[in-house]
């Protein structure tokens, strides 16, 4: 039987230490003439543009998108699609490292849930890898799973659409939106520790807001994504995990802020009704 095409899209934006080693660990630990690299360069100036295009000719990667700003997670992938030719499409952060046989075991949980529009891979920040200090688990569905390794079916993609840049940029909550559409389309979203990735951590994010302004636009747009997808048991069903990052947000100096991320959706109530009712339409 005939493996699958995969196009892999990493966007980078500053990281040219990550994503230099990131497109390293793909080369080797993935099998040849089964896959393909597309890098997204979101503006950066750090210098990584000339290497890439000197890791381009050297194999490491096979197609290169220069921007000339960064705009943004959604709209960088969204990018990547375009370009693609594969039958599944990989979302994987820069600031990663991928491990043996980690393709080939995704594909595997591809074949064996044919109804899955996605199936995340496993990440591991990379102290705990080193230590040896994580769990694998049986593969299992969830809501939504990281937009940071992410295997996609082109033909779901094709169905429910690309993410969702107008209300979830520049970063959090387009992957967690996007699960969402695809359950509410009829698919389902799995994960499986089978594939590893390493993570160093939120490097652009972080690098780029700020943490204050991070954790208001995550908690804002993760919330926005709940509003825009689930029904009333569904969003009741999450109302004890974000009492929870209440009372951690208290312990921490963080409630203020967190306090923020759910008036700026208060203040959005309008796009958001208008949204659901849109979404809505769409599966009838």
């Amino acid at each position: 039987m005939k493996k699958p095409f995969v196009s892999i899209i990493v966007l980078n934006w500053n990281g040219k230490h990550y994503i230099h080693d990131c497109l390293q660990s793909i080369k080797k630990f993935t099998p040849k003439g089964h896959y393909e690299v597309i890098v997204i360069d979101n503006g950066s100036k750090d210098g990584s543009v000339p290497m890439l295009q000197r890791m381009k000719q050297q194999g490491f990667l096979h197609k290169l998108v220069l921007n000339k700003e960064n705009l943004g997670f959604s709209t960088g992938n969204n990018q990547g699609f375009k370009e693609s030719n594969g039958e599944f499409f990989f979302m994987l952060n820069n600031d990663t490292l991928v491990t043996e046989n980690w393709l080939e075991n995704l594909l595997k949980a591809a074949e064996k849930y044919p109804s899955a529009a996605a199936i995340g891979a496993k990440i591991i920040d990379k102290p705990m890898w080193e230590t040896n200090n994580y769990q694998l688990l049986p593969d299992r569905e969830r809501m939504t799973t990281c937009g940071g390794a992410m295997l996609m079916r082109k033909k779901a993609v094709k169905k429910i659409g690309v993410l969702d840049a107008e209300h979830f940029s520049p970063i959090y909550g387009e992957e967690t939106d996007w699960c969402y559409r695809a359950r509410n389309s009829g698919f389902k979203i799995m994960e499986t520790d089978k594939s590893i990735i390493i993570h160093f951590g939120s490097h652009d994010t972080t690098k780029q807001a700020g943490r204050k302004k991070q954790f208001i636009l995550m908690n804002t747009n993760r919330l926005k994504a709940m509003l825009f997808n689930l029904t009333l048991p569904e969003f009741m069903r999450h109302v004890p995990g974000l009492g929870l990052i209440f009372v951690n947000g208290l312990k921490r100096g963080e409630a203020v802020w967190l306090l923020q991320a759910y008036w700026n959706n208060i203040k959005n109530l309008g796009t958001i009704m208008r949204e659901r009712k849109k979404r809505s339409a769409k599966l009838f």
